[in-house]
């Protein structure tokens, strides 16, 4: 690497050992960020233009040059080379080459330091929608699974135990009302990501670059940040970001693993699609739900992302510090994994086939009824307390003479307690005790369908938001 491919080094007596270099440098791994760094340099152009420092002519040649440069990096025929240190010396380079003395110019009132973290943010921001996209598709997937299963009943589980009768699409909607408050997060952290380091330059603000609300405008932003060291020496936007991504990713681990319960010889409550599946290079017969399973182990990486910005953060002095070149690495690794996870999870649950019969055939097990007759009991007036108490000797009776709660007969019922009269029996179905479960957000068909319908339209206006142009 010679002098004049690198933004630094007048001070210097000697080049960079090439020993360094290979620890400082990392154009190649951040060259997803051209896009951005290109933005940020036309609207620097412009500001150089109002600075009196740039021409018009000369703004709008470096405008031009950029939007060639931009073009055939999505063509894949212009790369960063090893000289480049930086995804911003590739750029620089590129341009001085190309137009000389004029495009050395826009290196005025700018810095590394604002120029890498106005990159990160327009990625993450532009991300934070194309995950978003694929979370809907996902979200969209659960929601359809659960109308068709709004009223097929099912084990509810508590401590992984029977514990009361649901219907499936009322335990899937719980997956996508956790699912539905990651993608709220999504929106929370793009509304408070709207502020541009442009114009922060190195820390200090820029003697040159005066108008930086005008820069962030152009580039999307509400607003430029307030403090120009905050602008550049802050990453909590990356941090929460990654908060997101992991929380979403832990989110879809948690159903992973129930749907790996779920296809299981031992459940048997669905079947997965030969599409979404896949098999075992010596045993024939298997069907392995791969997709669940390589989501929860991907959520581990990005918890370990999370940490790793985390950790990078902490005890870090003002301003900028190299330790905050991290922020790349984990974003990337955050936005890769989901860009795998989430569509193949959608999938996955878009073409899975339930199996009622066998879901209800297993919801009464473990007398899973025992509450409806603690509550019989309780509108009749007994204290819940003994309720329960009288329930539980149901219960105990049932276990030593090997019935079910169900299939008792009025003479069995009254010997436990006079007040199990005949008409408990009307209590003790499957679908009794899901339609008696009839309040706001409770497992009963009618309540479901409304929950459903209600989540629709939620979904439809967050399907817009992922839709819309950058701010």
């Amino acid at each position: 690497m010679n002098q004049t491919t690198r933004l630094w080094g007048g001070r210097f007596r000697k080049p960079p050992d090439p020993r360094m270099m290979r620890l400082s440098s990392a154009a190649g791994a951040y060259s997803r960020l051209a896009p951005q760094d290109i933005a940020g340099g036309k609207a620097h152009a412009a500001e150089l233009e109002r600075a009196g420092l740039l021409s018009p002519d000369e703004m709008k040649l470096i405008v031009a040059t950029l939007d060639a440069i931009s073009g055939e990096f999505a063509a894949g025929t212009l790369l960063p080379g090893p000289e480049d240190e930086d995804i911003h010396t590739f750029i620089e380079r590129v341009l001085v080459a190309r137009i000389g003395a004029t495009g050395a110019k826009l290196r005025a009132g700018r810095s590394r330091n604002d120029q890498a973290a106005n990159n990160l943010k327009l990625y993450l921001r532009e991300q934070s929608r194309l995950i978003g996209a694929m979370l809907a598709e996902l979200l969209a997937a659960l929601a359809g699974q659960a109308e068709r299963h709004a009223a097929s009943v099912c084990p509810g589980f508590t401590h992984l135990q029977s514990a009361q009768p649901v219907t499936f699409g009322h335990w899937l909607m719980a997956h996508g009302q956790a699912l539905s408050r990651d993608a709220t997060r999504l929106q929370d952290w793009d509304r408070r990501s709207t502020q541009s380091p442009l114009g922060a330059a190195a820390l200090a603000g820029s003697a040159i670059a005066l108008s930086p609300e005008l820069s962030a405008k152009a580039l999307g932003y509400d607003a430029p940040c307030e403090n120009s060291v905050d602008a550049v020496g802050a990453r909590d936007h990356v941090a929460e970001f990654l908060f997101v991504a992991a929380m979403l990713a832990t989110n879809l681990s948690r159903l992973a693993e129930e749907v790996t319960l779920w296809t299981s010889r031992q459940f048997g409550w669905v079947v997965l699609d030969d599409a979404f599946a896949t098999g075992s290079s010596i045993m024939p017969q298997k069907k392995n739900p791969d997709i669940a399973e390589l989501s929860r182990g991907r959520a581990a990486r990005l918890t370990g992302d999370l940490v790793a910005m985390l950790g990078a953060l902490k005890g870090l002095p003002l301003a900028y510090n190299r330790d905050l070149a991290e922020d790349k690495r984990s974003a990337f690794d955050a936005v890769d994994v989901l860009g795998e996870v989430l569509p193949a999870f959608a999938g996955m649950i878009e073409t899975m086939a339930a199996r009622p019969e066998v879901m209800r055939a297993q919801a009464g097990a473990g007398f899973a009824l025992a509450t409806e007759v603690a509550d019989y009991l309780a509108r009749k007036g007994v204290p819940f307390a003994e309720a329960h108490e009288i329930s539980g000797s149901l219960v105990r009776y049932c276990e030593e003479m090997g019935r079910e709660l169900e299939h008792l007969d009025a003479v069995e019922l009254s010997a436990i307690d006079p007040r199990l009269t005949e008409d408990v029996r009307a209590c003790l179905t499957l679908d009794a005790a899901v339609a008696a479960r009839s309040g706001f957000g409770g497992t009963a068909p009618a309540r479901v369908a409304e929950q459903i319908a209600r989540f629709r339209i939620w979904l439809a206006a967050f399907e817009d938001w992922t839709r819309g142009a950058q701010r």
